[in-house]
Formats: C-alpha cells, sequence, structure tokens
C-alpha cells in the first residue's frame, strides 16, 4: 500500500511547485526594469553610455538613450537587430554586447524597450539630455540582496528580522518590506522561479561602473507567491536563495552527504583533470582550482587560481610565440566572461581570455588541424548570448582576447542561432558539433567551414548554425554524440539531457551537403516516456523506483573499446546516482542501470582503465574505461568500471549475479543530519543506506571515490531545494531543504588521453 500510496504522490508532486499556493504568472518587464537590470551595467545608468562593456574593456558602451521626438524605423531595426544577434564592429560579431534571445527577453518587451531608448515621451522614456528614468523604488523598508560568484551565491544583508535562525541564505520578509536585488558577479546573474511567476531577467555585473546604480532589480511581496519558496539564477540552477512571504513560518536545513568509499584498487591510465568550481583561493581571488590525478597511482596535483569558477575544460595543443607545440589546458569561467589557459605539461595556470559572457563548455575539433598553427582548434560556448567563440590561445593569451571570430549569424529579428548553447560535442569528421541550448530548450547541429551572408545588412562569416531541433523536454545542459570507429559517416547519432524533465534526447544528424538537418528519434516504450524522450525515472509497482532527478551531463564511451560494449553514462544531480544506459550498435538505449554518486553529481569523463594482458603484458590489446563523474557538493570523484558492469550484465542475464549487483543491492551509505532526522526520528543525526534515496541503486560497479584538495578554510555553507525519494512510508517524492558544503564544487572534468576520434 505504501508503494501505490508515495508513487501518487510522487506523480503530483512532480509537475507541481513545492507549495499548493500558485505563483502570479509572468508579467512583462518595463523597459526602466529591463534597462536597470541589463543594458545599464554597460550603457550606464541613464544610458548616455561612455563606458567599458563588462565582458570586452576594449569596447565603450555607445550612447543608446536618444530621446528623438519622430519615428525612426530604421533605427528601430537597428536596434532591434543588436539586442538579438549581438553587436556587429568591422568585419564581425563582437562578444561585448551579447545576444538575447526570445527566451529571455519577448518581442513585446524587446518592442517597448527599443521605442522607450529612442523616443522622448510620448512616443518613448527617453531624454537628448538627461537620457533614461530609473525604475521606481517600492514603498517601504528596503532589504538588500547580493548576487554573488561565490557560495552562497544569495546574501541578504541581515536586516530581515522575522527570520528566526539569521540565516543569510533566507528572506523572511515582514510586513512593508521589499528586496532589491543587486548582482555583484561578474556575468549574468537572475532570481527567478518561473513556476510562480517571478523572474528578474539577466542582471550585469553591478560593479562594472563605480558610484552608479546599475545591474539591479526590486522585489516586492506582493509580486511574490505566498509561503516560503525556493529562487534560484536560471542560468546556473544550482545558486538558490529562500524567500518566505510575511507572516510565513519558515522551517530548519537538512545536510545530507553520501559517505565516500575507498580509492579504486584498480588503476587507470593517463591523466584526470577535474575543475574546482568553488575552492577558495587565498588572498581575495576568484574561486577557481583544478586539480590533476595520475591514473598510475591516483596521486594528484592541485593547480590554484584557475579564473573565476572553472566549469568546464579541455586538453589540446597550441602553438606558443616561439613556435613550439605545446600541451595546454582551457577552462571556461562560467561565473566570468573569461577562459583560462593552463600550461598542462607544469600545471601552472598561464592567464584568463576575455572571451564572452557566461562562457561554458571548452572542446577541441578532432582531426582537424588548425591550418595556420597545426595546433588543435579550440572552441567555447559563450551560454549568455547565441555564439560560439574560436580560440587560439597563446595568440588570445598575448592579446587578452579572441583574436579568431566568433561563429553566429545575422539573421535580423529571428536571432538567429539558438540563444544560450550550454554544452557541446564534436561528431567524428572534426567540422560538425552539437550543441545543447538550454533556455530555447534545443539542440542545434553546427558547421565550422559552411559559410553564411545576410543580404539584408551584408554581413556574413564562415561557420554557422545548420540544423535545429527541438528536445521534446526543457533545460537541455549537455550533449554527447555516438563516435564510431574507422571513417565519419555521413550521419550520426546525437545526444542531449534535459534537467527540467528528468530525460534524454536522441537525434539523428544528416550531414548530406545539400540537407544537413538534426531530427529527433523516438525512444519506445517501456524506456520511451510520453515525449519519446529516454525517461530516467521510473515508477513501476511491483519493483524499486528508478529515481533519477535533474540530470546534467550525459556522456557515450569511446568506440575503441573491446573489454565491453558502449553505454552512456548520466550524471543526475540531486538524486545521489547516476544512470548507467547500455546502447546497442545503432546508439539506441536498450538498458537502464542505476549506481550511487554523490550528491551533485555533474559531469562525466571516460579515461582508459590498465588492465594486465595475459598475452600482450599491461595495457595490452583489451582496451577497457572508467567513467569519472564529479559531485559538486561533496568533495571526491566517483569511478566506475565498465568492463565489470558488462561482466555482471552477462551474470545477470544467466541469473547469477551476486545480489549486491541487483536493483537495490547498493550498500553505500548516507549521513543525514538536521532537520529531517529530527522531524521524523526525533535524532540530531543518523545513517542510512543509499537505498533510503535511490532504491534501484546497484552495487559493485561504483569501485572508488578519489578524494579532492580541500582548500585552506572550509568551504560556505549554501541552501539547495530540490525534490528528493525517500523510501519510507507515506514519503515518497518529497521536497527537502538542504544545507550544503561548497569546498570544492568540483563540475566538469576531462580524462588524457583523448579517445577516439581525437588522437590522444
Amino acid at each position: 500500500m505504501f508503494r501505490m500510496t508515495a508513487i501518487i504522490a510522487g506523480v503530483v508532486l512532480l509537475f507541481a511547485p513545492l507549495s499548493t499556493v500558485q505563483g502570479q504568472g509572468s508579467v512583462p518587464r518595463s523597459p526602466a526594469q529591463i534597462f536597470a537590470a541589463s543594458c545599464s551595467t554597460c550603457h550606464g545608468s541613464d544610458g548616455l553610455g561612455g563606458h567599458a562593456s563588462w565582458v570586452d574593456s576594449r569596447v565603450v558602451a555607445p550612447r543608446i538613450a536618444r530621446g528623438l521626438g519622430a519615428l525612426n524605423p530604421l533605427l528601430e531595426a537597428r536596434y532591434g537587430g543588436a539586442i538579438r544577434n549581438g553587436s556587429w564592429r568591422g568585419s564581425g560579431f563582437t562578444q561585448a554586447m551579447p545576444a538575447f534571445g526570445r527566451e529571455v527577453l519577448s518581442d513585446a518587451e524587446l518592442d517597448g524597450l527599443v521605442a522607450w531608448l529612442l523616443y522622448r515621451p510620448p512616443l518613448g522614456g527617453s531624454s537628448a539630455t538627461t537620457g533614461v528614468p530609473a525604475p521606481p523604488r517600492p514603498a517601504g523598508r528596503e532589504i538588500l540582496v547580493e548576487i554573488l560568484d561565490e557560495a552562497p551565491w544569495y546574501r541578504d544583508d541581515g536586516t530581515d528580522l522575522a527570520d528566526p535562525f539569521a540565516d543569510r541564505r533566507r528572506v523572511v520578509l515582514a510586513a512593508g518590506e521589499y528586496m532589491k536585488v543587486v548582482n555583484r558577479g561578474r556575468t549574468w546573474h537572475t532570481l527567478s522561479n518561473p513556476s510562480l511567476g517571478v523572474d528578474t531577467g539577466f542582471l550585469g555585473y553591478a560593479g562594472n561602473i563605480p558610484g552608479q546604480d546599475v545591474g539591479y532589480a526590486y522585489l516586492e511581496a506582493t509580486a511574490l507567491a505566498s509561503g516560503a519558496h525556493k529562487y534560484f539564477c536560471s542560468m546556473h540552477p544550482y545558486m538558490q536563495l529562500e524567500i518566505a512571504t510575511p507572516g510565513t513560518l519558515v522551517e530548519g536545513l537538512t545536510e545530507v552527504s553520501k559517505i565516500p568509499i575507498a580509492r579504486p584498487t584498480a588503476r587507470g591510465i593517463g591523466e584526470l583533470w577535474v575543475g574546482l568550481q568553488t575552492w577558495a583561493n587565498v588572498g581575495g581571488a576568484p574561486n577557481g582550482a583544478a586539480e590533476v590525478f595520475r591514473g598510475a597511482d591516483w596521486t594528484s596535483t592541485l593547480i590554484p587560481r584557475v579564473g573565476n569558477n572553472p566549469h568546464n575544460g579541455w586538453v589540446g595543443t597550441a602553438r606558443d610565440p616561439q613556435g613550439q607545440i605545446r600541451r595546454v589546458a582551457v577552462f571556461a569561467n562560467w561565473h566570468d566572461a573569461s577562459v583560462t589557459v593552463i600550461d598542462a605539461e607544469r600545471k601552472v595556470a598561464l592567464g584568463d581570455i576575455r572571451v564572452g559572457a557566461a562562457n561554458a563548455h571548452v572542446m577541441t575539433a578532432p582531426l582537424i588541424a588548425s591550418a595556420s598553427t597545426g595546433a588543435d582548434r579550440w572552441f567555447v560556448t559563450v551560454m549568455g548570448s547565441n555564439k560560439l567563440q574560436e580560440l587560439d590561445p597563446f595568440a588570445d593569451l598575448q592579446a587578452g582576447f579572441p583574436t579568431l571570430p566568433a561563429l553566429s549569424q545575422y539573421d535580423g529579428a529571428n536571432g538567429r542561432p539558438a540563444f544560450s548553447p550550454h554544452g557541446l560535442w564534436f561528431l567524428d569528421d572534426g567540422r560538425h558539433l552539437v550543441t545543447a541550448n538550454t533556455y530555447s530548450g534545443s539542440a542545434s547541429l553546427y558547421d565550422i567551414a559552411q559559410p553564411w551572408s545576410d543580404p539584408a545588412t551584408g554581413y556574413g562569416g564562415i561557420g554557422c548554425e545548420v540544423a535545429n531541433a527541438l528536445s521534446g523536454g526543457t533545460l537541455p545542459l549537455a550533449s554527447s554524440v555516438f563516435a564510431q570507429l574507422g571513417r565519419p559517416s555521413s550521419d550520426a547519432v546525437v545526444y542531449t539531457n534535459n534537467a527540467g524533465t528528468h530525460d534524454i534526447s536522441v537525434y539523428r544528424a544528416s550531414l548530406a551537403p545539400a540537407a544537413k538537418s538534426l531530427t529527433r528519434l523516438l525512444v519506445p516504450p517501456p524506456l520511451g516516456n510520453a515525449a519519446g524522450n529516454l525517461a530516467l525515472m521510473q515508477m513501476p509497482m511491483n519493483a524499486p523506483v528508478r529515481w533519477a532527478h535533474m540530470p546534467i551531463q550525459c556522456a557515450v564511451s569511446p568506440p575503441d573499446a573491446k573489454a565491453h560494449g558502449r553505454y552512456m553514462v548520466v550524471c543526475n544531480k540531486a538524486s545521489m546516482n547516476v544512470s548507467i544506459v547500455a546502447l546497442d550498435s545503432q546508439g539506441m538505449p536498450n538498458a537502464v542501470y542505476t549506481f550511487p554518486a554523490g550528491l551533485g553529481c555533474h559531469g562525466v569523463s571516460f579515461g582508459r582503465k590498465a588492465i594486465l594482458d595475459a598475452t600482450s603484458g599491461l595495457n595490452g590489446k583489451r582496451i577497457a574505461y572508467f567513467a569519472y563523474v564529479t559531485n559538486t557538493f561533496q568533495d571526491y570523484v566517483s569511478v566506475y568500471d565498465l568492463e565489470l558492469l558488462e561482466s555482471l550484465r552477462k551474470l545477470e542475464a544467466r541469473g547469477q549475479a551476486p545480489a549486491e549487483f541487483l536493483a537495490g543491492g547498493s550498500r553505500e551509505l548516507v549521513f543525514v543530519a538536521g532537520h529531517a532526522p529530527m522531524q521524523l526520528l526525533g535524532v540530531s543525526s543518523i545513517v542510512v543506506p543509499i537505498t533510503v534515496f535511490s532504491p534501484d541503486a546497484r552495487g559493485l560497479v561504483h569501485v572508488g571515490d578519489l578524494p579532492l584538495t580541500l582548500p585552506a578554510q572550509p568551504g560556505p555553507s549554501c541552501y539547495l531545494e530540490e525534490h528528493v525519494w525517500i523510501e519510507l512510508p507515506g514519503m515518497g517524492m518529497t521536497p527537502l531543504r538542504m544545507n550544503l558544503r561548497a569546498n570544492t564544487g568540483a563540475m566538469g572534468l576531462v580524462a588524457t588521453p583523448l579517445p577516439p576520434p581525437w588522437r590522444g
């Protein structure tokens, strides 16, 4: 009876807000609100310009408040095109002015903003002499909420006296109080909960223009759903804040952490590079480090002072100023507008390159070297815009900025290519890549050698989006490719995750020269859901619930493995597990397995396993891979043995698998403390089996955890509220408010040597 009750309750909760009180619905923002939040941080609080862009300090933002008295359709089109597509300077796009997609600025908001900037009343809202006005300040007492690049990410000023816990990660409003939200971070951040009708829109860097009031938004209690709810950064959703409306009782927080297991007894080949996004450097430098593990003995080297929240990295080659081709690593700083270049041999950070707003993922093109340097071609996604940026690491380090053009297009008000590319992955030919576009809920196929042109403006370039497809889900963050050994084919199977709908989209990318396309493939039941995507979460009546919440990265194992088949490893951020999906020879899923992971499971990479071959010695003909997985709120990297998984699957098919490998057989443990155990059991802390949170978790394949180096001072605690599964009578799917540490904040990682189609 419990299972039926819990499943019904879970299904209801999954598609509802964390409260039964509904929000007011999204209301278009006024031009003054949009301007104060986004535009003012470069163009000044009055719109009269004269200040450097916080993305590219070489570019001075022009005056955009005009105060014209007559309509000017040509200027309206120019403004609208620049806002939708980003700014064009000389012969190409500049990252100094990010593009704004319809997902973050509606057509109605765009039209209103352009008129407000161009014209004086009654046609608009600007003055030729004084520029534009600030949005009206609400009546009442102000509580300041700052958005930070460092944990706890949101921090109030401590004046919300109604908070019984005096917790600066939570705002408890009293009657007559409102909030002013100011972004102190160095890229776009928001304070949002779209399901409750709240979204500040993109807030730019308030510190870019000292002495001016820019990069802010007001939130009044009347605009909030009653009760206590989480609000978050829509670009960085682990950044969360709780806000309680007047008269709301708030509860304590719960600490949850999976207890790590020992290091793997087996060894790996090569290196494992891990970005430590929240690692606190001494001396006031921004958060960020990298740690490099040696597979031969699992020892590591820490590289401090790596950018500002290094989110994702890659290792490849670049030609230095002396003409030498050197091995480097590049990490994208998601909380900034830069990437960091590291000498991969000496393990030393070389410096930063200013690229674009909220750079997310970075990768080199396989097989095809740069015609000018003979080294790798590097590409990074710019999530806070609609662009990819090609890099030449050493030339760009010398300049401080990219010396190669951005990949984008000019398509008038249509704003192509897709907004908010986050993850990227190259196809086998090294010419095409696929991106996951988070805000637009889509995937894009790019051709880095395809010319494009816009007849209306005369703009043109090389490299562009050639196809796009909706994911059938929400919040795609990562992309992956079913790589093939041998000669690249004319099509490929590719994937994106959907963090908001807990599933995986499968596509076919056709590379036919005259008809390049991206088409979503439907996954049939029982693995497919109603949208035709691979369902990671299932609630069967007579078997353990398969609970997978907020899948982030979804990478496919390399094609050269001979000791096991092909697997997709999916990192589930909020459910303390990974989903490992068996793929058939065509790249379609045919089975899903769940294994334990740490809370905040985020990134995955595949590294060679050291194997003693009976006929050819160590690392001979048998090739097998480990899957390495980061855990943002835990200080270790988890290791999974795909060769062992292959063997155990065969035993299970014969009915001979050990009990620990079967669904629900994992023996790993979770530490829980604070509010939840006190309310449920009357104890301050307890250790429980992982199967309380992940009922179908299997054992044995998770073969070890690699401890990360901690900073000198423990990281601050942060607030996170997500649905979890609690396998207790009457519980099931449950919203849990958590108190979590952010010591290392590991997210992106890459193992070397790189697998095919890369050449090491």
